[in-house]
């Protein structure tokens, strides 16, 4: 950043030195640097001073640190949580409630408990008279939605559909599509309000208002012809307006929704129109020109060729100008809306039609084949797959020869033969991993498999591929790639075995080969690959060995011979899976601590569990023993306490267990003749060789203390021992009387039996447990609502309801913060649940709550509802 802080538009001055830091830092060092960072953040929100202004400005920091780290390295900003949902509740100003959202909508799952807390401030600014603020919590509900919300806000929402504002009526439009995705039952009732505002005089609340509509229809709360007669009459009705394509959206949408509910031959005709009209408007008219092309490749060539006789031009004829122009985006425009016509109203292939392009246009289409923009170039081959397939693949055989202008290197090369494979093959992964193969040989050429190098291209093209195709291509594709392995005859360079690698840690449970056999497979071309090869592939079978019963010897032995004929680092990866192929309780602990199911995740959580085991062991070097052989001598005050002061032997304890209870007996007061001070300084008692017999009767001076310290950590002392045996650091030593009596005078002791009496928290926990289980038992019968009245106010009604109720309270578990009820049955009621409730209650800041009902008792259900609203 080699601008100044006044320039920069950083928030603060923290912000602006953390940035700058960062950016002159290294990868790792910057990693260091955020999570520095953020510790430090999260240690400022503990502090009971914090303002609004410095919370903000902590939140803004953890996003950007989040946002910044590597992938891979994971930040946990759960803790911050609290802080955010509380600036969005107690902020004054718009900035710094939007921080408050913006955080939680960032960070907060959708299913967090959580959740619940913003219900109270989204409604709270929902209420407001301040549009800024209604519009901030619109968005809230619209990036972080959820079931729990939908109570407090449906009534408010209905409302806000024909506010003043349009800012408002788009984003209300907004929030009911996407919390209809929760709960469809939302969208009942405002079918009229949505069409009232497809009509809507601003552009962006009419294209708000058709998003709803799509979603009304997919919910079957509006019907599908009344839909696409009313966006038929929309389109016509803004094309008559003859919008600025650049900036009015509403037309190209209107198109799209058109296309999506089946198009009739005067919306083609419409399409058609609309080309005409804007194919020489330039680039800002290559979006509206693009979806109609889009809408009219689902028509039938029939109706396409009606529409063109009755406007005396045809779709191709519109946009030939578009072959001819510099802009790499105009000739993207014209490839790609030559492929959605059919090639026989334009290509001459039909004897009853002629070609639209003339023969210099051809071969410029053809010279498109070697574009330099990727775009273009697929588009391109795509365009020539509909029309002759044998263009394709007299392409793809020519470069197979080599057939390419010297200016291309291999790379290019690749890259160029693997989209025309991606083309051909179509949805037959099969076929795809076959053409991949026979492609990669041809670009490695016979040179040795440890002296080719590694196809960085090529790795990136399958993995993407494979990881965005659908699930039958990719099952096909993986099953040929992987019985390459146990092929011995297909030959496996350097670059199939870092796919393979990288695909068995990831998707080893679609192999169609046992992993036995992939382990055999793999560990037999280890010796023919370069180290770097023979690491990835060591990684592979560790994460193989896992789904094995038992790792086959002839694996292990290989293993062991590249072990004395590898250097260090193979070395240190052939004794890892050595020692952890043995291991599979500890194989799978690293395997499920892992982020995911990728090869380099594996590899982070197998790097961070060799860490932990370095750890352990310097700590158990460094670590002294918890008692000392020969520990500096006391003053000996007896030949018996002398050896009850040896130090005892290791994992044994320092002092003996407590004796059973003795009989109680009466302390006597301390007289000057009952003690005596020697020489040392030390305080002998009368019954001297008494406190001796008794080990815990020994007082704990405090050069024991010093020793003690200097040898071993006390807090470490209570946990060597036996669990039974909890002995407190400074035993109390009690001087007693010889000559008291036995026992009180007085006792306690009842000489009734009485049965035992069960305690409050015996009762509480069998009421939590109850609760819960009923709870879990009820789910598929569950209700939810807001009551305007306090939680106070819905208990009295309850108890009014003149049943039996079991009430737990809010903090105690299960579900805690809320208010547990249990409505219990008869005891004379059926075994089938009727007359059983349980309810939970949460109390909002303005003296309402939001309330859960399962229930499968139908009329006790209504009866609960009825009292509750």
């Amino acid at each position: 950043m080699d601008v100044p802080f006044s320039s920069s538009g950083a928030m603060s001055r923290a912000h602006y030195a953390l940035v700058r830091k960062i950016e002159a830092a290294t990868p790792q060092v910057a990693d260091q640097i955020l999570l520095a960072e953020v510790h430090s953040i999260r240690y400022q929100l503990t502090r009971s001073t914090l303002s609004l202004k410095q919370c903000k400005e902590c939140l803004i920091l953890l996003l950007y640190c989040a946002m910044t780290v590597n992938p891979g390295t994971h930040v946990d900003l759960d803790f911050a949580l609290p802080h955010a949902i509380n600036l969005a509740e107690a902020a004054q100003t718009v900035q710094d409630k939007r921080a408050g959202y913006l955080f939680c909508a960032e960070v907060m799952p959708p299913e967090h408990e959580l959740q619940l807390m913003l219900v109270n401030s989204i409604r709270k600014d929902l209420e407001s008279s301040a549009v800024p603020r209604m519009c901030l919590a619109l968005d809230a509900l619209v990036q972080s939605p959820s079931k729990d919300v939908i109570p407090a806000v449906q009534s408010r929402l209905h409302d806000l559909l024909s506010h003043n504002s349009a800012h408002v009526r788009r984003r209300a439009l907004h929030a009911f599509s996407t919390l209809s995705e929760h709960d469809p039952d939302i969208l009942t009732g405002i079918a009229n309000k949505a069409r009232k505002r497809l009509v809507d005089p601003e552009p962006a609340v009419a294209v708000a208002a058709l998003t709803l509509s799509q979603s009304l229809v997919q919910a079957e709360l509006l019907p599908t012809d009344k839909y696409r007669t009313v966006i038929s009459g929309l389109l016509d009705a803004n094309w008559s307006r003859r919008p600025d394509p650049g900036h009015d959206q509403l037309l190209v949408r209107l198109v799209r929704a058109v296309a999506k509910a089946g198009p009739s031959g005067h919306d083609i005709q419409t399409y058609l129109d609309i080309i005409h009209y804007y194919a020489r408007m330039g680039s800002s008219a290559y979006m509206i020109i693009r979806e109609c092309f889009s809408a009219a490749s689902i028509c039938a060539a029939s109706m396409l060729l009606e529409a063109q006789a009755a406007a005396g031009t045809s779709f191709v004829q519109e946009i030939r100008q578009l072959l001819t122009s510099h802009d790499p985006n105009g000739l993207y425009v014209f490839i790609h809306c030559l492929s959605c016509i059919d090639p026989k109203l334009w290509a001459g292939t039909s004897p009853d039609l002629p070609a639209v392009l003339e023969e210099w246009e051809v071969e410029r289409v053809m010279k498109l084949l070697d574009s330099e923009d990727k775009l273009v170039r697929k588009q391109t081959l795509r365009t020539l797959w509909h029309v002759d397939q044998t263009i394709v693949e007299s392409y793809y055989a020519r470069l197979l020869q080599g057939q390419l202008p010297a200016e291309h290197g291999s790379e290019e090369l690749l890259t160029r033969l693997l989209e025309i494979v991606e083309i051909a093959t179509g949805d037959d992964g099969e076929s795809y991993a076959q053409q991949f193969k026979k492609v990669l040989q041809a670009i490695e050429g016979d040179s040795p498999l440890n002296q080719r190098p590694v196809l960085q291209e090529a790795v990136e093209e399958l993995l993407t591929h494979i990881h965005t195709g659908p699930s039958a291509w990719r099952s096909g594709c993986i099953g040929v790639l992987f019985a390459t392995l146990v092929d011995r005859d297909t030959e496996a360079g350097p670059t199939l075995m870092v796919i393979l690698t990288a695909l068995l840690c990831e998707y080893l449970p679609l192999s169609p080969i046992s992993p036995v056999k992939l382990l055999r497979g793999i560990s037999a071309r280890l010796s023919l690959h370069a180290a770097s090869i023979q690491d990835a592939c060591l990684i592979a079978m560790l994460r193989i060995s896992v789904a094995c019963d038992e790792v086959p010897i002839g694996v292990l032995d290989t293993v062991k011979e590249l072990h004395a004929q590898g250097g260090r680092h193979v070395k240190r990866r052939c004794d890892q899976f050595i020692n952890l192929s043995q291991s599979k309780n500890t194989l799978n602990h690293i395997v499920a601590g892992a982020h995911s199911s990728s090869l380099p995740d594996f590899v982070v959580a197998l790097e961070k569990h060799e860490a932990a085991q370095r750890r352990e062991q310097r700590a158990a070097s460094r670590s002294p023993r918890i008692y000392p052989s020969s520990p500096p001598p006391l003053t000996p005050r007896s030949p018996e306490p002398s050896s009850s002061r040896a130090s005892p032997s290791p994992g044994k304890l320092r002092y003996a267990a407590y004796e059973p209870p003795k009989p109680p007996q009466r302390l006597r007061r301390v007289s000057s003749g009952s003690s005596r001070h020697s020489d040392d300084g030390s305080v002998r008692s009368g019954s001297y060789g008494r406190a001796y017999e008794d080990p815990l009767a020994m007082t704990v001076t405090a050069g024991d203390l010093t020793l003690a310290a200097q040898t071993s950590d006390l807090r470490s002392i209570s946990s060597q021992g036996s669990p039974r045996s909890h002995l407190s650091p400074l035993p109390v030593v009690q001087i007693l009387d010889e000559d008291a009596l036995p026992a009180d005078l007085i006792a306690l002791d009842s000489p009734f039996i009485t049965e035992p009496s069960p305690s409050i928290a015996s009762t509480l926990s069998i009421a939590e447990h109850d609760f819960e289980t009923t709870w879990n038992s009820l789910e598929s019968s569950t209700s939810r609502g807001w009551c305007e009245s306090s939680m106070d106010a819905v208990l009295r009604r309850l108890q009014g309801l003149q049943r039996r109720l079991k009430v737990t309270e809010r903090d105690r578990a299960p579900f805690e913060g809320d208010l547990k009820v249990v409505i219990c049955p008869d005891i004379s009621a059926s075994p089938v649940k009727e007359g059983l409730a349980v309810i939970r209650l949460k109390e909002s800041d303005d003296d309402s709550c939001l309330w859960w009902v399962r229930c499968k008792d139908e009329q006790l259900q209504n009866i609960i509802k009825a009292t509750l609203r």
